[in-house]
């Protein structure tokens, strides 16, 4: 955080009507960020706006307050009211000016900014009250010790915990990520305090699932996953006339990657998305692989070590064989030695 004697406080305190934004494609974490700033600062009397780029995906509609995240495309014009009313903006999760639309952009006054972030390849918004922690465990993890527990000095309201747990769960995939260290339990803790619905709010992110998501994701896996030869590394290209197929949108496969993570002999996995104009791809590793250092070499791309995200302005089949062609000719020796070490590291009887 900049130093500066702790204005931050003051401008949270003094504003009157804040505005809060978040990425596209929003996740637990953006979704679990916003909610906890909206019940934690309407719970002092702020009048607070939500903006995200996208709709929030289904599996976190069940979230207390999720009807007040409003989006650009449906609510342009009250954005813009509310940002112009705005004494103070709170931008959560992202790092980087180009992830909004340009609209949405111009809305938000650095000299009157508080950001919170932790992906490794952000670049800080603010000009005075910027919170980047890339170790830390997710967004919600320093916007709870960071901000609001400091600022509100109270145990916070049921929903605000409510949400930044559920950012907290689902950035760590169930607390399993090696970014999950004992402050982040220890975070985790305070949140649950009781009364708390920590198992209802498992069965809505991680047990509720239609037919149709396994039958596709049986699909895919049948006729589309296959293994990069001599690595361990999987490549997943996902046609969008399957999802059409079965009637299921992206975020129906959210999870699906690190699904995939669990097949034996593997380090890195690779899904490919089709859209009408591009191909997204999804990243996920085990060990020290830097997916977000792979995902650079795209036209769009970034995240964390073990997570990221990019695109390639290509159709899917030319983008797939890009993505293959890049990762045998640049990384295979790379991917190999990360294996061997992810595989020490794995025999725990050796080591003690």
């Amino acid at each position: 955080m900049n130093k500066n004697a702790r204005s931050w406080e003051q401008a949270l305190e003094s504003a009157e009507a804040i505005f809060c934004v978040s990425h596209p494609k929003p996740d637990g974490d953006a979704v679990g960020s916003l909610l906890g700033l909206y019940h934690t600062l309407r719970q002092r009397g702020k009048k607070v706006t939500l903006a995200v780029p996208d709709p929030v995906p289904q599996y976190l509609r069940f979230l207390p307050g999720v009807e007040h995240i409003y989006t650009w495309e449906e609510s342009a014009s009250a954005l813009q009211a509310a940002a112009s009313e705005a004494e103070l903006s709170v931008c959560v999760d992202f790092g980087k000016w180009d992830r909004l639309p340009e609209g949405l952009r111009i809305l938000i006054d650095p000299a009157r900014l508080l950001w919170v972030d932790h992906h490794a390849d952000s670049e800080p918004l603010a000009e005075v009250w910027n919170f980047w922690e890339p170790a830390a465990a997710a967004t919600t993890e320093i916007l709870y010790r960071q901000v609001l527990r400091p600022w509100f000095k109270e145990p916070l309201p049921l929903p605000a915990r409510i949400a930044l747990y559920t950012g907290l769960v689902t950035d760590t995939g169930g607390f399993r990520f090696r970014s999950v260290t004992p402050q982040t339990l220890q975070i985790a803790a305070e949140l649950i305090a009781p009364p708390f619905p920590l198992e209802t709010i498992h069965h809505h992110i991680f047990q509720r699932k239609k037919l149709s998501v396994l039958q596709l994701q049986s699909y895919l896996i049948q006729q589309h996953l296959r293994r990069v030869e001599g690595l361990p590394v999987w490549i997943l290209p996902v046609p969008a006339e399957a999802l059409e197929r079965y009637g299921l949108a992206w975020e129906h496969l959210e999870g699906l990657p690190n699904q995939l993570l669990a097949l034996e002999e593997t380090l890195l996995v690779v899904v490919l998305k089709e859209y009408p104009d591009s191909t997204r791809i999804s990243l996920r590793s085990v060990g020290e692989f830097p997916c977000h250092e792979l995902a650079q070499r795209f036209d769009v791309g970034g995240g964390h070590r073990n997570a990221a995200g990019a695109t390639l302005y290509r159709p899917l089949a030319e983008a797939t064989t890009f993505v293959e062609n890049l990762i045998r000719t640049e990384y295979a020796e790379s991917l190999l030695e990360h294996y061997r070490l992810f595989l020490a590291a794995l025999e725990l009887q050796r080591q003690f």
